[in-house]
């Protein structure tokens, strides 16, 4: 069996049309000024709504007022100099250092690694980074670098004193305060210090003398060399 169960509808009335003729209109929205409310239909709604904002002022609903433009006096700005570009430091040249001559105690290459180790390049000629010459055994007969050294200032470091160049390559610190040698007149069939160092070893080998292979020849072994072949040279001239 079915039941039919009829339900009161509250239904909210436009108060603005009972109170101007008595009609029923239902109500869409609610007016409340501070203690008072108002049912209003769409109607009375938009009418109430344009009349409020006529006395305040106010922008009705869709209008969109743009603000007034504020003029902003033209202010004359003086151009700005360009920053000059910055020059990157050009790196130092590395400090070379000359070397004329044997250095006593060390074989060729191994003198010349000594140096590079200090922080030094080993040329042959001088120039602009050249700072130093060290001046070995034989080294006044190298008449270039000696005249290279001469002509701009370059001060001498002499290590012909056994030791010495040892004790500075230690303490890390090459220092030329020794006069600079004239160069030494040298003949044509001189031989230089390399070549008359390994003529004595081989001189001394052939003889029965014992030496090392590598560092300084013994004077004394010098001194018969010398001494053997001044003794040759008299005998060809007397023969002569």
């Amino acid at each position: 069996m079915r039941k039919t169960v009829l339900m009161p509808v509250e239904k909210v009335l436009c108060d603005a049309h009972i109170a101007r003729d008595g009609s029923e209109v239902e109500a869409t929205d609610t007016l409340t000024l501070g203690r008072h409310s108002w049912d209003l239909c769409l109607e009375h709604n938009v009418t109430f709504g344009r009349y409020l904002c006529d006395a305040l002022g106010a922008p009705s609903e869709g209008e969109v007022t743009e603000p007034e433009p504020v003029s902003v006096p033209d202010i004359e700005t003086e151009p700005q100099p360009e920053a000059a570009p910055v020059a990157e430091p050009e790196p130092e040249p590395v400090r070379s250092v000359m070397i004329a001559g044997e250095v006593p105690g060390y074989e060729w290459d191994d003198a010349r690694a000594a140096v590079r180790n200090l922080g030094y390049e080993v040329v042959g000629r001088a120039d602009e980074s050249t700072v130093l010459l060290i001046l070995g055994e034989g080294g006044d007969r190298n008449g270039t670098k000696l005249r290279d050294a001469a002509e701009r200032g370059i001060p001498c470091m002499d290590v012909r004193e056994p030791g010495r160049f040892k004790s500075a390559v230690r303490a890390g610190e090459l220092a030329g305060d020794d006069p600079l040698p004239e160069p030494a007149k040298v003949g044509p069939k001189a031989m230089s210090e390399r070549e008359r160092n390994k003529a004595v070893r081989a001189w001394v080998r052939a003889n029965g003398y014992a030496v090392p292979t590598k560092g300084r020849i013994p004077m004394h072994v010098r001194h018969a060399y010398e001494l053997a072949h001044r003794d040759v040279s008299e005998g060809k001239a007397a023969a002569a």
